[in-house]
């Protein structure tokens, strides 16, 4: 059943968002690692109440019975680790002296969205389009989004702060979770082919870039905040001006 999915589907994101494996909530709850497995695949047939409030526990999450409903606790909790990875990108890139734009709106011929994080470094003349995921349920969605997003954004700069980018970066960023290790290594083909580059790859170019990315970047320990104190000694260079139209009005309508 489609609730039944839905419900699966958040299940497996907390868990993934918590960094624990389907035998670590198994554990956790008493029940066997397949019930797991079962729950997260939308097949609830058979499994009793008490199973499911042993799996809620477990993960301190709200009654399972009610997650195919609006639930607030599950919302909040994925939009503190979206906005912790947007933070953390941030935090990154000023750290590298790049100008920094979270949460970019377009608007542009009928096409609209959402940029997670724009960076812009002047002295290269380097774009970069940052999309965050604390989970990916369809891998070709994603691609084609940020396929999409990478044609569109040169114009959309261009038009809107005057931004001339000779070079272009993409970034999918995700945490640092087994399961998304696991992804990567089920679709190996297809991450190599759309994401070149990786972690050591993508810091260098973050320093210097010298050449078009594609990027894949697993962050660890995202909730901590000492994490945001880089130990790196400080550039002697400072950030980018702002462009002289406003960054305030992040919507660019054409």
């Amino acid at each position: 059943m489609p609730d039944d999915i839905a419900v699966g589907r958040q299940v497996e994101a907390v868990r993934l968002v918590k960094n624990l494996r389907q035998i670590d909530v198994a554990a956790r709850a008493g029940v066997s690692a397949a019930t797991i497995h079962r729950l997260e695949h939308g097949r609830l047939e058979g499994m009793t109440v008490g199973t499911l409030r042993a799996v809620s526990r477990a993960m301190e999450l709200p009654a399972i019975v009610r997650l195919g409903l609006p639930g607030p606790e599950v919302d909040r909790l994925l939009d503190r680790t979206h906005a912790a990875m947007v933070e953390r990108v941030g935090a990154e890139l000023e750290a590298f002296g790049w100008q920094v734009m979270p949460e970019y709106s377009f608007g542009h011929f009928g096409e609209r969205g959402s940029v997670d994080v724009i960076g812009w470094h002047a002295a290269t003349r380097a774009l970069l389009g940052v999309e965050t995921k604390s989970r990916i349920y369809d891998l070709q969605a994603t691609l084609s989004t940020l396929d999409r997003k990478r044609r569109l954004l040169p114009r959309l700069v261009r038009e809107s702060f005057g931004w001339q980018p000779e070079r272009i970066g993409v970034l999918l960023v995700m945490p640092e979770t087994r399961g998304h290790r696991r992804l990567v290594e089920r679709h190996a083909v297809t991450f190599r082919s759309a994401f070149p580059d990786r972690q050591i790859e993508v810091r260098n170019w973050l320093e210097q870039p010298s050449r078009d990315l594609r990027g894949l970047w697993f962050l660890n320990n995202l909730h901590d905040a000492k994490v945001m104190q880089r130990s790196r000694p400080k550039r002697s260079h400072r950030p980018a001006p702002k462009p002289a139209q406003a960054i305030g009005s992040r919507s660019a309508e054409g």
